[in-house]
């Protein structure tokens, strides 16, 4: 029943509900996000899948896997989908009304702080839920991918995972932009190259020094842990990266929490100078 219905029944929703409602209604009306957050993995999808749709069933040993083209781009896509909604969505989605005042005028109302967040991270897994249903029908409808059942269990776990990672770390990163002007550039300067540097598309050639630094980064973990839900054969769970994943789920969590700011040490842009103006009037 939605929350229009819920209504004429004469049952008032709950606040937590009203604000997902509201979360969602925000999102999928905005071209901006909705090209950006949603359309970009599926365009990325179409162009690197396009690009290896006459080796779908070629084999690449990656690791300790074997693996399908096929199924390792779209392992790539899926780990690229998920840092998309889920770590970039949330740092600039949340730097941006810290930046703008919205948080700000939420902690004047009545509204819990736990209802504000919770309504944002539920909206958050939805998109996440539906761009990666979108990613997986045109895998299997056209790029050539194969899914063995038995290892299916796995991919969503690696899935919930690293979304329970990425959530946390974006929250913490929208700390970093010292304005609004500046949290598009930024974030994305930290999501593309952690993104491609995972490994899911492209095997990049690293030196061990940089390979080291990028092992330790939350995007490999992700990637291995998806590569072998969709591999042909080798491990299927490989527990360090398990523990590397929930370390940083740890990390974005504590720093979130702890530095986490409802208000821009700066005020809106224009915000100041209305005030200002107005003082200068009524003197």
């Amino acid at each position: 029943m939605s929350t229009v219905e819920t209504v004429r029944a004469g049952r008032r929703p709950s606040s937590f509900l009203l604000h997902v409602d509201g979360e969602l209604k925000e999102f999928w009306r905005s071209p901006i996000t909705l090209a950006f957050i949603v359309l970009m993995p599926v365009m990325f999808y179409v162009g690197f899948g396009v690009a290896f749709r006459s080796q779908a069933d070629v084999v690449r040993v990656v690791g300790e896997h074997q693996i399908t083209q096929a199924n390792l781009s779209f392992g790539g896509i899926l780990g690229f989908a998920l840092m998309s909604v889920a770590f970039a969505n949330v740092a600039i989605g949340l730097a941006l009304r810290r930046h703008h005042g919205l948080f700000k005028r939420f902690r004047t109302t009545p509204v819990s702080p736990a209802t504000v967040m919770g309504a944002y991270l539920v909206n958050t897994l939805l998109t996440a839920v539906i761009v990666l249903v979108v990613v997986t029908a045109i895998g299997l409808l056209g790029m050539g991918v194969t899914l063995d059942p038995a290892r299916l269990p796995q991919l969503l776990a690696a899935l919930l995972l690293g979304f329970v990672c990425m959530a946390p770390l974006g929250a913490a990163a929208s700390l970093l932009p010292p304005n609004a002007d500046a949290t598009v550039p930024m974030i994305n300067g930290i999501f593309f190259p952690a993104a491609f540097l995972a490994g899911g598309f492209i095997i990049l050639p690293l030196g061990d020094t940089v390979g080291a630094v990028v092992d330790l980064l939350p995007g490999r973990p992700l990637t291995i842990l998806i590569q072998g839900a969709l591999a042909e054969s080798g491990p299927v769970w490989d527990w360090p990266s398990v523990w590397l994943l929930l370390a940083w789920s740890l990390l974005g969590t504590v720093v979130a929490l702890r530095w986490f700011r409802w208000a821009s040490e700066r005020e809106p842009r224009g915000f100041g100078a209305s005030r200002r103006k107005g003082s200068e009037d009524e003197g």
